[in-house]
């Protein structure tokens, strides 16, 4: 299924051949890759490092393939996709990778839906993404979440839907990120665990330098691997469940090919939540209580109450 080395970029290569990425890539005449750029500028632990997005970009770049790179207007609708591009240097990285840099909040988009898990489901994404790629390679980072406990390759893949206020649709993530993994035909995930957030997450945590990634060829099944490693339990995690039954029933026999034991690997994150995480859960799981939440005439005095102010939102 993956691997899992030390962090070092003459390493990415070997790794892209142990888990059949370089041979896709051959085969491939579009691929998009997408980054975590949940701020503006890059954060140890938090954003996706500019220097492995480089490696892997370029490697990339190498099989011939058309590559795309890019994310949506991020967090609440308060920052745009074009800072985070200039904050983590996108343009100058697409310059020596000859990859595309792509403005997801701004690409031709429409709503796709399907049956996910027994129930109609949408979302709204990128015709690029979901028409035109031969698949899609994900670059989270190594961190905890307050609301997912983890979020790795598949909770990564949300950036990719172009709407600001993705929160109001926080109470069908699950199956929506399943329909966006399928779509856009998500394959692969290559993990940056050079610094990993532990703590308090998706930002303001802990930022721990592991200087490792981890990659892997289904990103349910990455994503199951690295929450073990990170010392949580995947089965409670709510949006791995839906990991296709091929893969889980791999992982229950023991047929995960990797160049390591993945039960050795303790890395002991921790998950930590305070009153607004609490008081958020609430929002999480139902979009009608989101939407009083953060989108009404009840928002700032809501905020006001536990000492706060809602984000800048984009206009």
């Amino acid at each position: 299924m993956g691997n899992f080395l030390d962090g070092k970029p003459q390493k990415l290569r070997s790794a892209f051949d142990f888990a059949g990425l370089s041979d896709a890539a051959a085969r491939a005449s579009k691929l998009f890759v997408k980054p975590n750029f949940t701020f503006p500028r890059h954060i140890d632990g938090v954003t996706t490092s500019p220097a492995f997005l480089r490696d892997v970009l370029s490697i990339l770049s190498d099989s011939g393939a058309e590559i795309f790179v890019g994310e949506s207007n991020g967090g609440y609708g308060s920052f745009l996709a074009a800072e985070a591009f200039a904050g983590h240097g996108l343009s100058q990285i697409c310059r020596e990778t000859r990859a595309t840099a792509v403005d997801l909040s701004r690409a031709e988009s429409r709503v796709y839906e399907r049956n996910v898990a027994g129930r109609h489901t949408s979302v709204r994404l990128p015709r690029l993404l979901a028409e035109e790629v031969d698949f899609t390679v994900s670059v989270p980072v190594l961190k905890v979440h307050a609301m997912t406990t983890v979020s790795l390759s598949v909770k990564n893949l949300w950036g990719c839907c172009p709407v600001d206020l993705r929160l109001l649709q926080h109470a069908q993530l699950p199956r929506k990120l399943r329909l966006i993994a399928d779509l856009v035909k998500a394959k692969y995930g290559i993990v940056d665990g050079l610094y990993g957030l532990d703590g308090h997450g998706p930002m303001e945590g802990t930022s721990r330098y592991l200087g490792k990634f981890i990659l892997g060829d289904d990103p349910y099944g990455l994503d199951w691997a690295a929450a073990k490693m990170m010392g949580f339990e995947p089965r409670t995690i709510e949006h791995l469940r839906l990991i296709s039954p091929e893969v889980r029933a791999k992982i229950r026999a023991g047929k995960i090919e990797s160049n390591i034991e993945i039960p050795s690997v303790g890395w002991n994150f921790q998950l930590g939540l305070n009153i607004i995480d609490v008081l958020s859960l609430a929002a999480f799981h139902s979009d009608m209580v989101a939407k009083i939440v953060f989108d009404s005439p009840l928002t700032r005095p809501i905020y006001a109450a536990v000492g706060r102010q809602p984000r800048r939102r984009l206009s």
